[in-house]
């Protein structure tokens, strides 16, 4: 349910998007530039990330698994540790690293590992915090339903909400959308780059919202340089909005080709994915959820996106299809090449 001054989850009201702010800021030390930066996870969100960081002067420190690979390089130290989220690996982790902002991109949709960093960050006076959002409203009722994960982010979303009233720790929370390249590189909206078709499940208008791998960095940037302004909401800072038409035409135009356009309905999708969870295939029904979510217009799983945009507030332009799906062509045709480095 919406509030006049967000949105409610439990008995809070969660702020979103405005030009107010929502909370008297954290007084452990919460005023003044982030200089030092620590986030937790190695993904392709972590990459992003950290590129957009790097060339800002950020003092970049990565946390991750001990049996990682990764080491430390140019303007990135690395840390790993058990990733076991107990009490005694992270207050390890957060005593070596004295860091003016922690980034989750890791078990966003597990609440009780989240609220053990929160509250480990918390003891170690770190004053901010970023939970691991980046992709749907995880606010939205309707998503919360058809996937719980996102009920967990919620869960998390109100335990920071009530933290940061009492001033022991500020938070900043992004949902960004679905990663429109990395969705059309894997098959999760239905086109096959390989074949050049499509399963569109729906009559393919469906407004969704979306961004770029890369968007998520840039949009941290601009999170970060204007923290003390945004603090402690839920921005909607989606790259762009688009339809699966929209991203066909793109493909169509960009490859000089006329793709193979089937046509399937969103419940069809949905039973699909619910039977192939109660059959033991968790991933594969997941897939399939995930998916109904861009095609289901019931949900009004865009309309945040839309009524609160948040771009410009953080100073940032629209993305363009037509250079996500160029990047998408390219990933796909240049996957697993040496030297390419679009990966």
């Amino acid at each position: 349910m919406t509030s006049t001054n967000g949105i409610r989850v439990g008995s809070l009201d969660i702020p979103i998007h405005n030009n107010n702010r929502s909370f008297t800021p954290a007084q452990n030390g919460n005023a003044g530039k982030i200089q030092i930066v620590l986030i937790l996870g190695s993904n392709r969100k972590t990459n992003t990330i950290i590129d957009s960081l790097r060339p800002a002067g950020v003092d970049i420190h990565q946390a991750v698994a001990r049996h990682s690979h990764k080491t430390s390089e140019s303007g990135v130290r690395v840390h790993k540790t058990e990733f076991n989220f107990s009490d005694e690996s992270l207050s390890d982790l957060f005593s070596t690293v004295r860091t003016d902002l922690v980034i989750s991109t890791i078990a966003g949709g597990q609440f009780e590992t989240q609220q053990c960093i929160i509250d480990n960050a918390i003891r170690a006076s770190i004053p901010r915090f970023m939970p691991a959002e980046f992709g749907h409203d995880s606010m939205n009722p309707k998503i919360q339903y058809r996937l719980p994960h996102h009920r967990e982010r919620a869960r998390v979303l109100e335990y920071l909400h009530d933290q940061a009233s009492q001033d022991r720790i500020s938070y900043l929370a992004l949902a960004t959308g679905t990663t429109l390249d990395q969705d059309l590189h894997s098959g999760r909206l239905g086109f096959d780059m390989q074949w050049q078709s499509a399963t569109l499940q729906g009559p393919g208008d469906e407004i969704f919202a979306a961004s770029s791998t890369q968007w998520l960095g840039r949009v941290v940037l601009a999170a970060i340089r204007l923290w003390d302004e945004v603090q402690n909401q839920y921005l909607y800072v989606s790259g762009l909005t688009t339809s699966p038409n929209e991203v066909l035409d793109a493909l169509e135009r960009e490859t000089g080709e006329i793709w193979e356009a089937g046509r399937g309905e969103v419940g069809e999708c949905v039973c699909e994915g619910e039977k192939r969870i109660a059959s033991g295939f968790p991933d594969a029904g997941m897939f399939l959820l995930e998916r109904s979510i861009l095609y289901d217009p019931d949900l009004g799983a865009v309309d945040a996106f839309v009524k609160k945009d948040a771009k410009g507030q953080l100073g940032l332009k629209p993305e363009l299809l037509e250079g996500i799906v160029k990047r998408a062509l390219h990933q796909h045709g240049h996957h697993g090449k040496r030297g390419c480095g679009c990966d």
